[in-house]
């Protein structure tokens, strides 16, 4: 069971947090604590972690999915209060993004092909959207749980590196879909892929995945669909 507590989003299901267009998720599995993409800025993290009561200093590493502002904000914040932190950070942003990391007193790594940091946690090899972006599949007892920041290369794409990576059915995915102003035939495509081809139980669409999208997913697939957004504390797997 992997526990999700969501941090920043484009949507809020609890007041007391600020809403930013961005991603970043804290989560709990086995006893490793991670932090998934740190949203658009600084401020707003660390506004949410506070309300949220979320100990960041217990967290074991950092990993983010792509390049995008809107998912590496909160570098100087997550710096300042745990410094030394290794922080998983996307082929070929070394220059940039990993500069920005020791700049702040993190430990930057460099993901250029699939690692396994902790049993059961996997990062995904490099994916070309553009931007090259890397994804976190954790292996649970009902299969894998892909965390995706914006799902930049597409859905069947990802899936089927994912799939043919670790050899295990996919049981959730969670994040950013990319769909915000994609056409309903795009949808249609990715919600078939999701359910029929790779035959998904659960997703909880955040970020760019786009209203359409949910809509339609509950329309069709009302069992299989979590929706979520800042504040929210899920438990998959």
């Amino acid at each position: 069971m992997v526990k999700i507590v969501v941090l920043v989003d484009d949507k809020s299901f609890d007041q007391r947090l600020k809403v930013a267009h961005g991603l970043s998720l804290y989560l709990e599995f086995n006893d490793i604590y991670l932090l998934f993409d740190l949203g658009p800025n600084s401020e707003i993290l660390q506004y949410n972690v506070e309300k949220l009561g979320i100990d960041v200093e217990l967290v074991d590493a950092t990993i983010i999915s792509h390049i995008h502002s809107t998912h590496i904000g909160g570098l100087s914040y997550i710096g300042w209060v745990s410094p030394y932190l290794k922080v998983y950070i996307p082929y070929d942003s070394m220059h940039s993004l990993g500069r920005m990391a020791r700049s702040n007193g993190l430990i930057p790594e460099e993901v250029i092909d699939w690692i396994n940091p902790w049993p059961g946690i996997y990062i995904s090899k490099p994916i070309h959207g553009p931007p090259w972006e890397h994804f976190l599949v954790i292996d649970t007892s009902r299969g894998l749980i892909v965390f995706s920041g914006c799902m930049h290369p597409g859905v069947d794409k990802v899936l089927d590196i994912i799939t043919g990576y670790l050899d295990r059915n996919i049981y959730g995915v969670v994040g950013g879909f990319h769909l915000e102003n994609a056409p309903r035939s795009i949808i249609d495509k990715t919600i078939h892929v999701l359910f029929e081809k790779y035959c998904v139980e659960k997703i909880a669409p955040l970020h760019c995945s786009g209203e359409l999208f949910k809509r339609v997913i509950n329309e069709n697939y009302p069992d299989r669909i979590i929706e979520a957004g800042a504040g929210s504390i899920l438990d998959i797997g």
